[in-house]
């Protein structure tokens, strides 16, 4: 995926500089993240049963398959500490046994899908969660927010506004305005 990455950005690098130089608009961080009331919340502390159900709900409602964890920073204010997503999940269940099969190689059974769910279940999210490493400035140009996402290989990237959280920005937005931009290169 990180040679398809670095394709997309050299094309959007080479075609939003012809664009920028027709355009008076500035592709800034602010026009292309959600806004965090498009996120569902998960605290650190909660288990791994509760992000599962979250998850499903946010499926069904056609939301970004992404949950916001929260958690107590210094002076027991609320932060943003990490993101769980699909991936955090599968892989958090069944993180025990994939430990076990890197030292010994792989011995499947019947069942063991159904078993290594079920134990996983009760860790909690602060363990499985994608800590958060960066943050963007909304007043950043797109570009920055590309850059942090291939620097720290993450989908989501918090963007931050006067030291608040005030939106997240996806891999998936800018995927959308690469596109647009090769739509009217052409």
């Amino acid at each position: 995926m990180g040679r398809f990455l670095a394709l997309g950005i050299n094309l959007a690098l080479r075609y939003s500089m012809a664009y920028s130089m027709s355009s008076s608009s500035k592709k800034t961080v602010k026009n292309f993240m959600r806004s965090l009331d498009q996120y569902c919340y998960i605290d650190e502390d909660d288990n791994i049963q509760k992000a599962l159900a979250l998850m499903n709900n946010i499926r069904k409602e056609g939301k970004p398959l992404c949950l916001v964890v929260s958690g107590t920073g210094p002076f027991e204010k609320k932060t943003i500490k990490g993101i769980v997503t699909p991936s955090e999940l599968v892989f958090g269940l069944l993180s025990r046994f994939l430990k076990g099969v890197q030292r010994s190689g792989p011995i499947f059974w019947e069942g063991q899908f159904e078993t290594e769910c079920l134990k996983g279940t009760n860790k909690l999210v602060k363990e499985i969660m994608l800590p958060i490493k960066a943050y963007v400035r909304k007043n950043e140009l797109l570009m920055e927010a590309v850059f942090l996402l291939d620097k720290y290989k993450m989908d989501f990237l918090p963007v931050v506004s006067k030291d608040e959280v005030a939106g997240i920005i996806h891999l998936d937005d800018i995927l959308k305005e690469i596109y647009s931009i090769i739509q009217k290169g052409k």
